[in-house]
């Protein structure tokens, strides 16, 4: 049996007081697949070493995928002052729920997503 390549992103959630949660994402041949989300705290997240993930590529949620457990959401914006990941809702207006930066969305397909500190 094949050992699967999997890491731990983290993401906040805007609409739950920037609430950190961490996102499983396994590799696939030609994308990171999205497999599983929880809540985690921040001291948790760094001792894990959580907030040192850097993995780039094109991200796709899975079937099972469940999403923000705050929000629900499945869709997530990648900021590009701070390669981190906050949940999406379709607005066209949006701020990272990181670094506060503020603008327009965009899709994008490949990126590089950071945990970096928090």
């Amino acid at each position: 049996m094949a050992i699967k390549e999997a890491h731990i992103v983290l993401a906040r959630c805007p609409q739950c007081n920037r609430r950190l949660y961490g996102i499983r994402v396994e590799k696939q041949p030609d994308h990171w697949a999205l497999t599983w989300a929880f809540p985690i705290d921040e001291s948790k997240a760094k001792s894990e070493g959580y907030d040192e993930t850097v993995l780039n590529g094109t991200f796709h949620p899975s079937p099972d995928y469940n999403g923000c457990p705050f929000c629900g959401t499945k869709t997530f914006l990648h900021c590009p002052r701070c390669s981190k990941i906050t949940c999406y809702h379709g607005e066209s207006y949006a701020t990272c729920a990181w670094c506060g930066l503020s603008g327009e969305t965009k899709t994008q397909n490949n990126m590089s997503l950071k945990a970096g500190s928090m």
